[in-house]
């Protein structure tokens, strides 16, 4: 739990959720200071005692810790990590991740010094960020504040008050970058068929900054994409992209601020027949899983500075709940839900494409259209299964059919029993184990 999101031990509460309690007595405390002992860097966690009604001198002992701040902690000399509902060993490259992270407090890569003086930053891109912010309501800038002003308002200038990386990063001039930046820019692809292969439709290297590699990944999509006519509400068609713009938007602002920019590699957007692909650099940061991007989280952002810039110029709307945001609109929109997936060295997120819908692993499912129908409607929030049957339009046989074909599929899950059980969708693969 120190490794991950923090979390508490229950003593005296079975796991089908009966409280029972349990004696507690001195010794009972004791060992389990002893036993937190054992763990390094130390971390005392507190202990609450809570009396259990009707079992005169039984407790429940609630052991908490929280999110721990010197990653990785180790028990006995080895180190575990959170599966699930499992504790398994921590692969080493998860600890080597930590330990970056750890220094990343005081050492971060964004604030280094660049090596470049003011002529690397594109003057025209800074006061357009200027303009773009006040007009926000996001930057508290003079309409006529110069770019050095600019740069040291966003903590962009370093001791000697020359451009620091996330200057250059956000506002540098590609002549200038030379290969001191090389993990600057994207690559952007699109293609035919579901998986990368030989012919590509399109495909095209930018390097530049993040804001212009924002922009030219968001014309590649709109290009790729399809633009279906809606009617609306009077006699007018109005066009607009099969994947929302806004959640287009806040995929390529997740990659490119938090990204990590020490890891050799460029963000990549990727255009596929059933769904869109932009994977990012480096791992889920601060003991982030996949799972964690789909409920309320803090804002962790590994670039803070960069990410700052962002919401100030108005490219993500609010801090730490873009995620949730990308789910929600996507719901809006009859589309199936984003799926995040990491393998520690990147992090990808793909988003269906209309009409389709993906596993929890990011491969794409077939649906029917009353199952995708139910799967749009808990995108919304829990729903038994009698609700779930009408909105379907389908028969309550029909429905348990359905929603155990997509239990099985790691798209849903039931909690409770009997007529109190209602339906969810998963956030993550493990839920299927």
């Amino acid at each position: 739990m120190l490794n991950g999101q923090g979390g508490s031990v229950l003593f005296g509460v079975h796991p089908d959720g009966r409280v029972t309690g349990q004696n507690v007595a001195d010794r009972t405390l004791e060992n389990i200071t002893q036993a937190c002992e054992e763990i390094h860097p130390r971390y005392p966690p507190s202990i609450e005692r809570i009396s259990v009604p009707d079992r005169e001198d039984h407790e429940v002992l609630v052991v908490t810790v929280g999110v721990g701040a010197s990653k990785p902690y180790s028990y006995k000399g080895r180190y575990y990590q959170r599966s699930g509902a499992s504790t398994v060993e921590m692969p080493d490259e998860i600890q080597l991740s930590l330990v970056l992270e750890r220094a990343h407090g005081w050492d971060r890569w964004e604030t280094a010094d660049s090596q470049r003086g003011f002529d690397a930053i594109d003057e025209v891109e800074v006061r357009a960020f200027r303009d773009e912010a006040i007009t926000a309501g996001r930057g508290n800038f003079d309409t006529n504040a110069s770019v050095v002003d600019v740069l040291r308002a966003m903590n962009l200038l370093d001791r000697d008050n020359n451009p620091n990386r996330a200057a250059v990063a956000l506002f540098g001039r590609p002549e200038a970058f030379g290969s001191h930046f090389p993990t600057l820019g994207c690559r952007l692809v699109a293609v035919t068929d579901t998986q990368i292969g030989e012919e590509f439709r399109d495909d095209l290297l930018i390097v530049d900054n993040v804001f212009t590699s924002l922009r030219r990944a968001m014309s590649f999509c709109e290009d790729h994409l399809h633009h279906p006519v809606r009617i609306n509400g009077g006699l007018q068609a109005g066009a607009g992209l099969e994947i929302p713009s806004a959640v287009i938007r806040e995929a390529l602002a997740n990659a490119f601020s938090h990204r990590n920019y020490a890891t050799a590699g460029l963000v990549q957007v990727r255009v596929f027949s059933d769904r869109l692909e932009v994977l990012s650099p480096g791992g889920l940061p601060f003991g982030l899983t996949p799972s964690d991007l789909y409920v309320n989280h803090g804002s962790h952002p590994w670039n803070p500075n960069m990410m700052g810039c962002l919401y100030r110029r108005g490219i993500v709307e609010q801090l730490g709940s873009g995620t949730l945001r990308m789910a929600r609109i996507c719901s809006e929109a009859g589309l199936g839900r984003p799926v995040f997936t990491t393998t520690g060295a990147s992090v990808t997120c793909s988003v269906p494409r209309q009409g389709k819908w993906l596993a929890p692993d990011g491969s794409v499912l077939v649906i029917s259209d009353p199952e995708a129908t139910m799967l749009a409607r808990l995108a919304n929030g829990p729903v038994g299964r009698g609700d779930l049957a009408a909105q379907a339009g389908i028969s309550d046989s029909a429905a348990r059919g359905a929603l155990a074909r997509l239990r099985e599929l790691g798209l849903v899950r039931v909690e409770g029993h009997g007529r109190g059980a209602y339906w969810t969708l998963s956030n993550s693969l493990k839920e299927r184990e």
